[in-house]
């Protein structure tokens, strides 16, 4: 039994627009403003402005001037100069941030900032919410779906005056390969200010650190040191992830050596741990002088460190990348798995490279696992502590060997012979997948992994729809598995994944019930259906998760057309219940969602009925032996049984009622019978011996 949870927003906030055709009426200085929007408005996220300004952002330089730019100088406090303001910058510059920021700052505490999702094929207009005293932002950055054109503009411009007279304003960030061929001239309710730089990445990184609450770790990356030189030409994604970095190496360090650092110290310029900073150095370089070395023309023989690598070898160095300390038999099978998948179609060599009598003639194990960087203990287990340099690895041949990823992505799906490897490998593919923040590389791992490891194909997902720049190539690629049967189970465990992350947000809950309705629709298989039901159904007791289960119920009945999702929903919250019975026959209940109508709809399928007349059997069970609330149940169930066309599942229901006996000794399945079947005919419908 589920105790109802309170149906106001939770972590998921009851989405900020809607998606039906409606009248949005803003009172403006006393003006009643009725217009009529049509098709489907964006959806977005309601954010915190007090969360925004604890975001860190440097502002130093060129970002202070591009913000002096947006803004009107005849407005105290500084409002920006237009309606609309565009961002041009090239990708992973910080502009959403920077927008984000520039909202919270120049808006009262009265304005709702909105983060919005440009969830479409391409950008219109016509999508956009107005609404009295919001401030939206949107990221226009996918060419796929978000090239804009000078049409858009010019209904932009039109939309900017609305926007004005309601108190809203939109900041579109936009970008530069999106902007740089497109012919805008100056519009009366549009400015637009171009960021032609990233923020200082050292100060970015700093900011990260204090915002992480390390600052003593700052001095490792001030003047002088070789870690601050390797921050050098970084964008602010990469800056951040440096920050990131930093991070990870300290608590490897503290981990190891047992050795924690204070991390409040005033000072900037302490005495350095010098095995930290090392580490530090070393976790940020890119390695790439070293790697063009050792992946330079293939060795036929490898006399020392200083040779290119053979084949072999570069397969151990990725097998050490991705595991890093393992035992070194399992390292071995790796890096031969490898090696078998990259030469599987030599059949003269039966798939291996090297024959029996090359690799014997060659240099043992454990003399090519110190070659390639690592160490071996007395117990056989090779020691390769460097996380930042097997990423590098990893990163260097995917982008230096276009036709190796193929082999990398199946050598890893088909990997995880060892303890610990099944994240190790989740990582890795992760790293690999969202390197280029676009959709190829779902489209090249999905086939490869989604009939053996729909978990781990699942869990890349659960990530990369999570990810600030390849979320939208994610959830897109999503949307087209939701439709095919052998993805089914995967959109549905990586929306289960997303839905019960305490951090999602109401766009990423909305964009996964999308997924979980559309392969309700599309599966014919009772297996997979019952998988979204139970998707469904472990967001009962989660803050807001009935309110989501509410929103599909209403769309599906508001929509007049056939459907799984909306009916399995409601399936869903026939579970919820209050003290005194279940919460579909309360007063709590919207009255947008039509709760006989919907009985009548489940117990008429004949996929949905026996789940149906279950629940229906649990709620009078559960009554029975209190005649009020048995009487209102009861009552409330007789309307929507009386449909002609439930006799089937009306004959089911009575035979499993027939095992509830009332708090009086009767029998529950004579006294529905009773009430459903008019006297005068009830000879010629007995409820005992007739089949339905």
């Amino acid at each position: 039994m589920i105790v109802m949870p309170p149906v106001g927003p939770g972590p998921w906030q009851v989405p900020v627009t809607v998606n039906n055709p409606e009248v949005v009426v803003g009172n403006v200085a006393g003006n009643i403003n009725f217009e009529t929007r049509k098709g489907n408005i964006l959806d977005g996220t309601v954010l915190s402005r007090d969360a925004i300004r604890q975001t860190p952002m440097v502002r130093s330089g060129h970002w202070t001037e591009v913000r002096t730019r947006a803004l009107d100088p005849g407005t105290t406090p500084a409002r920006l100069r237009k309606p609309v303001l565009i961002i041009v910058a090239p990708r992973s510059y910080g502009s959403t941030t920077f927008a984000l920021h520039l909202l919270a700052e120049t808006t009262d505490d009265r304005t709702t900032i909105i983060k919005l999702d440009a969830d479409w094929q391409t950008p219109k207009v016509q999508r956009l919410p107005q609404e009295h005293r919001h401030a939206y932002q949107l990221d226009l950055k996918d060419p796929d779906t978000d090239s804009i054109s000078t049409d858009f503009l010019d209904h932009l411009e039109d939309h900017g005056e609305k926007l004005g007279r309601l108190g809203s304003t939109l900041v579109l960030t936009v970008a530069k390969d999106l902007w740089s061929n497109l012919p805008a001239p100056a519009r009366t309710g549009i400015h637009v200010v171009h960021l032609t730089e990233p923020p200082p990445p050292r100060d970015v990184v700093e900011a990260h650190l204090r915002a992480r609450k390390l600052p003593g770790l700052v001095s490792y990356v001030r003047s002088g040191s070789a870690a601050e030189d390797s921050l050098n030409g970084r964008d602010a994604v990469e800056a951040v992830r440096a920050a990131d970095t930093i991070k990870d190496a300290w608590q490897e360090h503290k981990r190891l050596t047992g050795t924690a650092l204070p991390m409040d110290e005033a000072t900037w310029r302490p005495t350095l741990d010098d095995g930290l900073s090392a580490r530090i150095t070393a976790a940020l370089s890119d390695w790439r002088d070293k790697l063009d070395h050792l992946f330079g023309e293939t060795a036929t023989t490898h006399s020392s460190k200083e040779d290119s690598l053979p084949l072999e070898d570069r397969c151990l160095l990725l097998a050490l990348a991705v595991r890093q300390s393992a035992p070194m038999p399992q390292v071995a099978k790796a890096a031969r798995t490898l090696q078998k998948i990259i030469s599987m179609n030599d059949a003269a060599k039966g798939g291996f490279a090297s024959t029996p009598e090359a690799v014997f003639a060659g240099r043992g194990l454990r003399r090519r696992i110190v070659d390639v960087g690592a160490g071996v203990d007395t117990h056989d287990n090779v020691v390769f502590d460097q996380p930042g340099y097997g990423r590098a690895v990893l990163t260097y041949v995917w982008d230096n060997y276009e036709i190796m990823r193929e082999p990398m992505l199946k050598w890893l799906v088909n990997g995880g012979e060892g303890a610990g490897d099944g994240e190790r490998v989740v990582e890795a593919l992760t790293v690999l997948t969202l390197r280029h923040g676009s959709t190829p590389q779902f489209q090249q791992l999905g086939p490869l992994a989604r009939t053996g490891r729909k978990a781990l194909l699942s869990a890349v997902m659960v990530r990369a729809v999570r990810d600030e720049h390849a979320g939208r190539h994610a959830w897109g690629t999503l949307y087209g598995w939701a439709s095919a049967a052998e993805y089914a189970s995967t959109v549905i465990a990586t929306c289960r994944g997303v839905l019960d992350a305490a951090d999602v947000t109401a766009s990423q809950a909305r964009m996964a019930m999308v997924r979980l309705r559309r392969v309700a629709k599309h599966s014919r298989d009772e297996s997979v259906l019952a998988e979204v039901l139970d998707a469904f159904e472990e967001l009962v007791p989660r803050p807001g998760g009935v309110q989501l289960l509410v929103s599909e119920v209403q769309a599906w009945q508001q929509s007049g057309k056939p459907g799984k999702g909306g009916p399995l929903a409601f399936l869903a919250l026939t579970s919820v219940r209050e003290d005194t019975g279940p919460w579909l026959l309360s007063q709590g209940v919207p009255p947008s969602v039509d709760v006989e109508r919907a009985l009548q709809t489940l117990l008429g399928d004949i996929t949905t009925a026996p789940g149906t007349i279950e629940r229906i059997t649990g709620w009078v069970a559960a009554s029975a032996t209190n005649p009020a609330a048995y009487a209102r149940i009861r009552d409330q169930l007789l309307p929507a049984l009386r449909e002609q066309r439930l006799f089937k599942a009306v004959k089911e229901l009575m035979e499993a009622l027939d095992e509830v006996h009332l708090d009086d000794g009767a029998n529950a399945a004579e006294d529905f019978w009773g009430r459903l079947v008019d006297p005068r005919v009830r000879a010629m419908f007995p409820l005992n011996g007739t089949s339905a």
